[in-house]
């Protein structure tokens, strides 16, 4: 179980958004950190399964840079779906299903989930053009709860800090 936090709006505020993952850190007390841009916040809590190193550690960015995912489930298929991506010529540097998503993601972009077996909620965010995808599986295991108003968009795994937003 990891914890996953995002924000978009138009004021970002660091010290707010920190106070508000730690209250995932009981979803994983192994590591944590955050991601700041322009306009979005991006967190993650760390409950170290696959690879322990901090190679595992998230946000995880892509080698290019352009790319940063967050990710909460385990892919029981991502050993085969990585073999296809090496063969494509990208190179990893963890033992993660997180890397293997997120280079899922830039070779497939969202058809990446239509192979993805497992359980799992994710968002990665493309900083050139500043979208941000999510996802979670087919049948709803991992969470995934999020609110918007014509101010923000946030989203996390549990929905206690979002209801902060709700009238």
């Amino acid at each position: 179980m990891c914890g996953i936090l995002g924000k978009i709006s138009k004021k970002v505020n660091k010290q707010e958004f920190k106070l508000d993952l730690k209250q995932l850190q009981h979803r994983g007390p192994d590591d944590s950190g955050v991601y700041f841009d322009e306009n979005i916040s991006l967190g993650h809590t760390r409950l170290s399964l696959l690879d322990s190193t901090s190679n595992g550690h998230q946000p995880m960015i892509s080698r290019c840079e352009d790319f940063i995912i967050i990710f909460n489930g385990e892919i029981y298929n991502f050993k085969e779906i990585k073999g296809k991506l090496i063969q494509k010529g990208y190179k990893f540097s963890s033992h993660t299903d997180t890397e293997v998503i997120l280079y899922g993601y830039i070779e497939y972009r969202e058809k990446i989930v239509a192979k993805l077996n497992g359980m799992f909620a994710f968002s990665i965010y493309d900083k050139k053009t500043k979208k941000l995808f999510l996802a979670r599986d087919r049948s709803g295991i991992k969470p995934l709860y999020y609110f918007q108003d014509n101010k923000i968009f946030s989203f996390s795994s549990e929905i206690k800090i979002l209801k902060k937003y709700s009238p």
